[in-house]
């Protein structure tokens, strides 16, 4: 996004800061019951990128560190390459010994303990499992490689029944929790985690993506038939280009494969304030214009926003960024919009716990002190409730593939 979106955005006096955000807050109290808390609209979620790479004894505090905020539901990544670095004898068995979940279940177990329920997003191809048997690109920990489809939707089904809620580990005195929200892949529009995009003129990635939801639906709904298989996932860019294909587009490309999905997610990270009309597509105004896309796929499917945010340094990735009282008004300001307000916007995800060198949009800064959108998320957490992820309905299952 433009530079110039973001300054315009803060031109806001003092005076109307406040204003705006006692607005807000009034406005989602207007929408709740007589308590004050919301009824309707999206769940509260957050996401600790760090999980995915945190150490064993590093995990505990981390759990209790989310819990904190009170959030209800939390997003998780789930590395397949960490947890099967190996090619497993019977990769559709979730006790094969190649595999290595403990990380997995941790986590999910302490989620489950503290009452939050969890988006679960699997993606990183292992080599074994990669289309040409390679691993990730020099420098970076993520293999974008186009994976095998049936491997994928092996793993998935694995996934999907270790956390369908009846599975008990060999030692263990209780099965562990049930998960029912599945996210194929993160950012498949990025050649960054699934490339090439195009091949000859042909959106290519699209056809792999494909290929994985195919294979990968029908085998978590065996396990859990009362999953939600969330496809998309789109990275947050507007126009096609080198390396990426744009929000609009990838959304088209994957209605016109018609692939197998209970609901669509995408990810948002406009340089304009929440309230700011912008051609920007996505952005908080392209709402409604993501749930017309949807509808002309199948009509009534839910929006999940899975990352959400806005970073208050520059950084290699970012270079658009706002100040800390910025962040915490915007926060305010994204649940208060009628256009995210609305049943069919599932949740959002506020991308991450805490800052790190790459992507500072934490509500805790990286020496672990709280930033004013800390307290921000913690108001929204209250005004909204109980709210947490939807389960799956008549109409979503009676339009299964």
């Amino acid at each position: 996004m433009p530079h110039s979106r973001a300054r315009l955005a803060r031109r806001a006096g003092r005076g109307l800061v406040v204003v705006v955000a006692l607005a807000a807050l009034v406005g989602a109290a207007a929408c709740g019951g007589d308590d004050g808390t919301a009824t309707t609209g999206p769940a509260v979620a957050v996401q600790d990128d760090r999980i995915p790479v945190a150490r064993s004894d590093e995990l505990a505090p981390r759990i209790e560190m989310l819990a904190e905020t009170g959030a209800k539901v939390a997003r998780l990544d789930l590395f397949w390459s960490s947890i099967a670095p190996t090619e497993p004898a019977d990769p559709t068995d979730p006790a094969d010994p190649a595999y290595d979940f403990s990380q997995a279940d941790f986590v999910l177990s302490g989620y489950a303990e503290r009452g939050i329920d969890t988006i679960v997003s699997v993606y990183n191809t292992p080599a074994w499992a990669a289309r040409n048997g390679q691993g990730p690109p020099a420098g970076t920990p993520i293999n974008n490689n186009f994976p095998k489809a049936d491997a994928f939707g092996e793993f998935m089904g694995a996934v999907a029944a270790r956390y369908s809620g009846t599975f008990q580990p060999d030692g263990a005195d209780q099965p562990l929790p049930a998960t029912s929200h599945f996210e194929i892949w993160n950012e498949p529009n990025f050649r960054s985690f699934l490339g090439p995009q195009v091949e000859e003129g042909r959106l290519v990635a699209a056809d792999a993506y494909a290929e994985m939801a195919e294979a990968a639906y029908p085998a978590i709904k065996t396990a859990n038939p009362e999953a939600i298989v969330i496809v998309g996932v789109g990275g947050p860019r507007g126009a096609s280009g080198e390396g990426a294909t744009g929000a609009r587009p990838w959304l088209q490309a994957l209605r016109e494969r018609d692939i197998p999905l209970d609901a669509y997610s995408q990810h948002i990270y406009p340089a304009a304030a929440p309230d700011v009309e912008t051609i920007a597509f996505p952005s908080w105004s392209s709402i409604d214009g993501f749930l017309a896309e949807l509808d002309e796929w199948k009509p009534g499917l839910d929006l999940y926003i899975t990352e959400a945010g806005y970073t208050t340094a520059s950084t290699p990735f970012r270079k658009s960024h706002v100040t800390e009282e910025e962040q915490a008004q915007y926060l305010t300001e994204i649940f208060a919009l009628p256009q995210v307000d609305q049943e069919r916007v599932a949740a959002i995800v506020w991308f991450n716990l805490q800052d790190n060198e790459f992507w500072p949009a934490g509500l805790i800064r990286a020496d672990g002190t709280r930033k004013p959108s800390y307290d921000a998320f913690t108001e929204v957490v209250a005004q909204r409730g109980e709210l947490t992820l939807p389960t799956l309905g008549e109409d979503q299952a009676s339009s299964a593939p």
